[in-house]
């Protein structure tokens, strides 16, 4: 199946199974740095099959929207004003496990991405700093970002549940001579 499967057990093909589903769903973005700066690559050479596998797998079927979005991941990623292609790997992989279902919620996912980095960022900081105040500073940090992410999840859960969102009546008593609707109910203005 893979060279992941040397030892060719249930458990272990079924993960490099779903590894492989995953690598088919969508392809990954390279970068390359040059003197005009850098030049993403989609797939093996960008060819139009592979833009359309991200675009669906990024949760966007416009295409004006799939080059600045992924400039903008290459932006939130920088180090210095270089892109860091694991970096952005990181976050298009991560946006494609949240599977987004539009451009709203592949914004969302984009940002808590970003917001995790940063994060991770905020805690090195911490372990690495020498003077109190670079502790508080990092600590803080840490937890604002922190806090964020945890903000961001419980919005795209909600985002996600209102399209799902149903009223479900259990028990209804109609008394002697009343009368009950049973069935969608809307009103009308006028007459």
């Amino acid at each position: 199946m893979s060279d992941l499967t040397k030892e060719p057990n249930e458990e272990v093909i079924e993960i490099a199974r779903k590894v492989s589903e995953r690598k088919e769903c969508a392809p990954n973005v390279s970068i390359e740095m040059g003197d005009n700066g850098a030049t993403l690559t989609i797939g093996e050479a960008s060819e139009p099959h592979e833009r359309l596998k991200l675009m669906a797998a990024l949760g966007t079927y416009d295409i004006e929207f799939l080059s600045p979005f992924l400039a903008q991941l290459g932006n939130a990623t920088a180090v210095r004003g270089e892109t860091q292609e694991a970096s952005l790997q990181f976050v298009v992989s991560f946006i494609k496990s949240i599977a987004p279902e539009n451009e709203v919620e592949a914004l969302l996912a984009a940002q808590m991405a970003t917001v995790h980095i940063c994060a991770m960022n905020a805690s090195q900081r911490y372990l690495y700093a020498t003077s109190l105040d670079a502790k508080d500073s990092s600590e803080r940090a840490l937890t604002k970002l922190t806090r964020t992410y945890a903000t961001q999840m419980e919005t795209l859960k909600k985002y996600r549940a209102k399209a799902q969102q149903t009223v479900r009546v259990e028990r209804v008593n109609v008394e002697s001579g009343g009368q009950a609707i049973v069935g969608d109910v809307s009103h009308r203005r006028g007459g």
